[in-house]
C-alpha cells in the first residue's frame, strides 16, 4: 500500500496564536497608513445586502450611497459580490479623524467581514489547530513585534464545541502528518540567537533540503535537524566577491520593487523615492548599472539606528512563517518552493528596511514601519505576486540553496 496516498482525519479542538495576538488594538486615529486608503475593499453577497439595508443619519446615508457598489467586471468579478468604491483611493466612509463613519454610528457589527477582521486571520489547518494570525501589513502589528525583545511566544486554548472541526486530509501525506513538528523546528531555527538571522535561515534551508530531495523518514530527519541546530557554527553564507553578491542582491530587489503597483499615494511616493535613490544608471548597450554606495551608506545608517533592535526582524520573520504556513508540506516540491518564497521575502524586507535609512529619509521607526507596511501590502496580500516572484527563481534555475544564500547575504 502506498501510504503517501492515504487519507486521515484531524480533529481541530484548540487554537494556536502568537501571544501578541491577544494584545492587538487598532491604532484608529493614530494610524498613519490606514487600511482604508489605497486598498481595494471587496466583500460577499451577504455583506453587500447587509450594507444595503443600513440606515442612519443623512450624512451616513450619503456616504453609503457614494461608497457601496456591485462588482461588475474587474479583478474581483466572480469572486466578490460588492465593494466600497474608493475615489482617489480613499474609502468615502473614512472620516477626517481617521475613523469609519459606519462603525462610529452603527457599531463594529455593521461592517463587512473584511473590515471587522483585518488584520486578523484564522484558518483550520492540518496542524490540528484553528490558527489565528495578524497581518504584517498593519503598523499596529509591527508595533507589537517592536516591543518583544525576548521573541515571539505562542499560546493555545481549547475551542468551544461549536467551533471545533474535523478535517479530512489526503494526498502526499508523509510530510503533512509532521507539519506541526516541521514548523516548530523552523521557528526554533529562527529564534536561536547564537547566529545572525540570515545564517539561521540558511541552516533552516539546509535541513529542509533533505525533505525536498525525498527524505521520507521524518522522525529521523527531526533528530538530525535538531543536532544540526545544536551544532550551529558561523560561516555558512558566501564571503567571496562581496561586491558581486551585493550587486546580485540589489538587482533582484530593485527588480521586485519596480514591478509593484500600489494605489496608496503615500506608498507610491515611497516606491518612487527608493528607486530614485538606488544609484541606477544606464550603461553601454542599454544595460543598467547599479552603484553600491547608496545602499551601503543606508546600511551603515540602518545598523547605527536599529542595531540594538535586531530582534524585531527576527520577530517579523517568525510571524511571516506562521502567517504563510511555511513550510508547505503538500509535497517535497511545494516544501522547497515555500522556502524559496520565504528567502525572497526576507531579502525584500531586508532591502526595504535598509532603504528606510536612505539619503533624505527619516531613518526612524516611522519610516521603517512605512517600508514594512509597503512590503506587507504588496506581497503578503497578493498570492499571485508572491507566486510570480518565486517562480522566477525556478525558471532561471536560481532556486538552489546557494542562490538563497545570495538573497540572505544582503
Amino acid at each position: 500500500m502506498d501510504n503517501s496516498k492515504n487519507s486521515w482525519s484531524v480533529t481541530v479542538d484548540k487554537d494556536l496564536r502568537p501571544a501578541y495576538y491577544d494584545r492587538f488594538r487598532c491604532l484608529a486615529a493614530g494610524c498613519k497608513l490606514s487600511c482604508c486608503i489605497g486598498w481595494g475593499i471587496a466583500f460577499n453577497k451577504k455583506d453587500y445586502l447587509s450594507l444595503k439595508r443600513q440606515t442612519g443619519s443623512p450624512e451616513l446615508e450619503k456616504r453609503m450611497d457614494q461608497a457601496l457598489r456591485r462588482v461588475r467586471g474587474g479583478k474581483y468579478e466572480g469572486r466578490m459580490y460588492g465593494e466600497f468604491f474608493l475615489p482617489d483611493g480613499v474609502c468615502p466612509l473614512l472620516q477626517e479623524d481617521c475613523l469609519c463613519a459606519l462603525q462610529a454610528e452603527k457599531g463594529l457589527e455593521a461592517l463587512p467581514q473584511v473590515c471587522r477582521r483585518f488584520p486578523r486571520g484564522e484558518s483550520y489547518l492540518i496542524s490540528g489547530y484553528l490558527e489565528r494570525s495578524l497581518s504584517l501589513a498593519c503598523e499596529g502589528v509591527l508595533a507589537l513585534l517592536w516591543d518583544l525583545p525576548e521573541g515571539v511566544d505562542f499560546l493555545s486554548d481549547p475551542l468551544p464545541r461549536d467551533a471545533q472541526r474535523r478535517l479530512m486530509v489526503s494526498g502526499e501525506t508523509v510530510l503533512c502528518r509532521h507539519f506541526a513538528e516541521m514548523r516548530e523546528l523552523c521557528v526554533d531555527f529562527l529564534q536561536d540567537r547564537r547566529l545572525p538571522l540570515p545564517e539561521r535561515i540558511l541552516m533552516m534551508g539546509m535541513a529542509l533540503r533533505e525533505l525536498a530531495e525525498g527524505e521520507t523518514d521524518v522522525s529521523a530527519w527531526l533528530v538530525r535537524s535538531r543536532a544540526l541546530a545544536d551544532g550551529m557554527a558561523s560561516g555558512g553564507l558566501p564571503e567571496e566577491e562581496p561586491e558581486k553578491l551585493l550587486v546580485m542582491f540589489l538587482s533582484q530587489n530593485i527588480q521586485t520593487l519596480g514591478t509593484i503597483c500600489t494605489e496608496n499615494p503615500d506608498l507610491r511616493e515611497l516606491k518612487a523615492h527608493i528607486l530614485a535613490n538606488c544609484g541606477i544608471s544606464s550603461g553601454s548597450g542599454g544595460h543598467a548599472s547599479i552603484s553600491l554606495k547608496p545602499y551601503c551608506t543606508a546600511k551603515a545608517r540602518f545598523e547605527e539606528n536599529f542595531g540594538e533592535r535586531a530582534y524585531f526582524f527576527e520577530n517579523l520573520m517568525v510571524a511571516l512563517l506562521f502567517m504563510l504556513n511555511i513550510p508547505n508540506p503538500v509535497s517535497p516540491e511545494a516544501l522547497w518552493k515555500s522556502y524559496v518564497n520565504f528567502c525572497s521575502l526576507y531579502a525584500f524586507y531586508r532591502f526595504m528596511a535598509v532603504m528606510s535609512c536612505r539619503e533624505g529619509a527619516g531613518g526612524d521607526r516611522e519610516e521603517l514601519f512605512r517600508s514594512m507596511v509597503f512590503v506587507g501590502r504588496a506581497l503578503l496580500h497578493s498570492g499571485a505576486r508572491r507566486t510570480d516572484l518565486r517562480d522566477e527563481f525556478f525558471q532561471n534555475d536560481s532556486a538552489t540553496l546557494a542562490h538563497m544564500a545570495v538573497l540572505l547575504s544582503g
